[in-house]
């Protein structure tokens, strides 16, 4: 399914927009997650030791930690610029550009990869228990290390947690005001139509009687009379269409609004649910290493790699042209 993502995002143009740099950053990781990490762990769950050695050991624990955590940066710098979208359109837009979406995207996958840092060499400048590989087992040399759990713990998932929940509930707030401001501008143009329509009727009537009380009217009075009418049925077509056009556009930007949002809180949830558990265990096991069992632990681990299962079911769920792409491929009739 992300390559599925992938590949509708090169395929369909009108996918081909900066917000969705930011899917695609989120795709790949997902997919690296997918294609790497849960065979390798399977393997390890089903043989109940490690029987690959150290190396092929050190390259699952690297694609482990670098890819998730690349996954929740990258959803948490589409978070960020959904948001600048809905609480700032027009100071963010000049801002929002191609380059800059991509230096954000390589700032979240290097931020990620400096896992590589001490998960290759945390024995070269500290004291390291090596039973786990005497006894089959893979795991990293900073298990025990409690200080250094918490804090990568609470960078890498508390705070860009926090700070997710925190810009969406302004993006949610900010759509919920965007349409009743809309409702409350539709409301006052309906009622001024219908004001100007009653108006235009009163003025037919009180015309129509003087002509039947007046029949003293010059002709070219009645020309004069004639062409003011056909004046405001050439200006009233335009305003109407005037109007409905600003009304298509506002209701075009709000929908596109809603939808992102919509996309955005569905991710938002699916993360968290997914992911919470595994970190709540991790830091439990960072204060005590027995206190977890070894059951409801994989199970934390596996409840966080189907975050990344889930999230391509998502995009064309809440997004249209996700789902024309994915329904062509399937040879799905629309």
């Amino acid at each position: 399914m992300n390559i599925l993502v992938l590949y509708a995002v090169r395929k369909e143009r009108m996918l081909h927009t900066v917000g969705n740099l930011y899917i695609v950053s989120l795709s790949v990781a997902d997919l690296i997650v997918g294609a790497t990490v849960m065979p390798l762990n399977l393997a390890y769950l089903l043989e109940d030791e490690w029987k690959l050695g150290r190396a092929v050991c050190q390259f699952w624990l690297v694609m482990d930690y670098v890819a998730s955590t690349a996954s929740i940066f990258s959803l948490f710098i589409l978070c960020l610029d959904r948001y600048r979208s809905v609480r700032h359109p027009l100071r963010y837009l000049k801002y929002r550009t191609r380059c800059r979406a991509t230096l954000l995207i390589c700032g979240a996958w290097l931020l990620s990869l400096m896992w590589v840092v001490p998960i290759l060499g945390w024995r070269s400048f500290a004291h390291v228990d090596r039973k786990p590989e005497t006894e089959n087992k893979c795991d990293t040399d900073f298990r025990f290390v409690t200080w250094f759990k918490i804090l990568t713990a609470i960078l890498n998932f508390y705070v860009p947690s926090v700070l997710m929940l925190w810009f969406y509930s302004r993006i949610f707030c900010a759509v919920r005001e965007h349409y009743r401001q809309w409702e409350s501008v539709f409301s006052q143009l309906d009622s001024s139509k219908k004001n100007r329509v009653g108006h235009k009727g009163v003025h037919e009537v009180s015309h129509r009687g003087s002509l039947d009380l007046s029949a003293h009217v010059h002709t070219e009075g009645l020309m004069d009379q004639y062409s003011l009418e056909q004046q405001g049925e050439i200006k009233e077509p335009h305003t109407k269409f005037r109007d409905q056009s600003k009304q298509c556009v506002q209701n075009l930007r709000l929908h596109k609004e809603r939808k992102a949002a919509q996309q955005l809180g569905f991710i938002i949830t699916g993360f968290m649910v997914c992911w919470i558990p595994y970190f709540i265990t991790y830091m439990v096991m960072a204060f005590c290493s027995t206190c977890v069992n070894h059951d409801l632990h994989m199970f934390a681990i596996w409840l966080g790699y189907i975050n990344s299962t889930l999230n391509p079911f998502i995009y064309p769920m809440c997004n249209a042209n996700f789902k024309r792409v994915f329904k062509r491929i399937f040879h799905i009739a629309t």
